[in-house]
């Protein structure tokens, strides 16, 4: 910016005040980690994907158990009392129980497992999400904040400008209608500044609306992963989520009709006045004759999960592989882009130097000069937004890598 400290030498401190808040910013309190982590606690998806694991825990314990339903437990009695009085009596105590059959059992624990395995791969999956929303919200407060210290560094200039033909106005080396043109050129350059400020507080809002911080950590690139994270939690996810489909499947398929019920009961019974009691033990089984009819939809609906899941799964696959090479795309672009904006930035300033160093001496107008200024203005936009690009595109290609801060 060295064209701008011509007209006024008290805006060399207002500039080295404003450099660019990407390349001087110090550390915050917290990091990119603690930023996500933040986001987590307030996910309702996350508490209820995490409160789920106790649900988890309880289909485990209830799959390991043979007993398919509630125990019953029967009391039975018989008499003649009420008919012919010749003092018969029977009494029963009878307990049974649905139980699962061995090939069951198997079944019904490998989809718990399956369930649990699928619930950790979708909290993994969840915090990746959160972490790419966290990202994105981070680099746009901090594209916000560089487009408001350069609209402020142009305010300074401008103002500082205003100021300088004033008084050259006054001196009567300028007309009033140059005095004017100055005067708008600070006023619209302070209500970009208001426009700017807005927008910064638009962004910090969704930021903090997400994570519940006051405000972003150090917006400082991250390291870019080597390779891909393994397992990627989008792809472990999809593939969990297959697995426990084709579980369920096997769950039906073991389960063609409802689980036996087995019981036992003990009876005492006399045949009539002085007659001795007799006592004797029943086994009983009952084994439900299953029916195709009743199979059927269960087993469709098993199939329709299990081609989704499949599906999904090969979906996640090409979709990850195209996101990746997407990603290492754009940060090589965004680094093609800000070395551009860095020379057009450097070829503005010499060129609005020459400008402004004519302008004092009365070679050139102020119109000219000010077009000069506003070149420059819109090249270090560019050059700022282009450094918080390649950022954005580093912090994008972790995200496709399946890196979680």
């Amino acid at each position: 910016m060295h064209a701008r400290l011509l007209i006024h030498p008290l805006l060399f401190a207002a500039v080295l005040a404003t450099v660019s808040p990407v390349a001087l910013s110090q550390p915050a309190p917290f990091n990119l980690t603690a930023a996500v982590d933040a986001a987590w606690q307030r996910s309702p998806q996350a508490r209820t994907l995490q409160a789920r694991r106790d649900e988890m825990t309880a289909g485990q314990e209830a799959a390991r158990s043979w007993i398919a339903g509630s125990p019953t437990v029967g009391l039975s009695e018989r008499s003649d009392r009420w008919t012919e009085r010749a003092g018969v009596r029977e009494r029963e105590v009878s307990l049974s129980a649905p139980v699962w059959l061995p090939g069951q059992v198997s079944a019904r624990r490998s989809q718990a497992e399956a369930s649990t395995d699928d619930l950790e791969a979708q909290i993994a999956n969840l915090r990746l999400s959160l972490a790419g929303e966290v990202r994105e919200r981070l680099w746009a407060v901090a594209a916000a904040r560089e487009n408001l210290a350069e609209a402020m560094n142009h305010q300074r200039f401008l103002d500082a400008t205003a100021d300088d033909v004033q008084r050259r106005v006054n001196a009567g080396d300028l007309a009033r209608t140059d005095g004017m043109l100055a005067q708008q050129e600070a006023l619209a350059a302070k209500a970009a500044v208001v426009d700017a400020q807005l927008k910064v507080r638009e962004a910090l809002f969704q930021y903090t609306t997400l994570t519940g911080l006051p405000d972003v950590p150090s917006a400082t690139p991250e390291p870019i992963a080597v390779a891909p994270k393994e397992p990627h939690p989008r792809r472990l996810a999809s593939r969990t989520a297959m697995q426990h489909a084709q579980a369920s499947l096997n769950v039906v398929n073991k389960t063609r009709s409802e689980p036996p019920t087995v019981g036992v009961a003990f009876r005492r019974e006399r045949d009539g006045y002085g007659a001795e009691s007799a006592a004797s033990v029943t086994v009983a089984v009952q084994i439900p004759i299953g029916t195709a009819a009743r199979n059927r939809p269960l087993e469709a609906a098993a199939r329709t999960e299990l081609e989704k899941a499949s599906a999904e799964a090969r979906m996640t696959d090409e979709a990850l592989k195209a996101e990746i090479d997407l990603a290492r795309d754009r940060v090589a672009a965004s680094e093609q882009s800000f070395n551009a904006a860095s020379s057009q930035a450097a070829l503005a300033r010499q060129h609005a130097q020459l400008i402004e160093k004519a302008f004092r001496l009365g070679e050139r107008g102020l119109a000219e000069m000010l077009r000069a200024q506003s070149l420059l203005h819109e090249a270090e936009v560019a050059e700022r937004l282009q450094r918080v690009a390649i950022g954005l595109a580093r912090a994008r290609l972790n995200q496709a890598l399946g890196v979680t801060p």
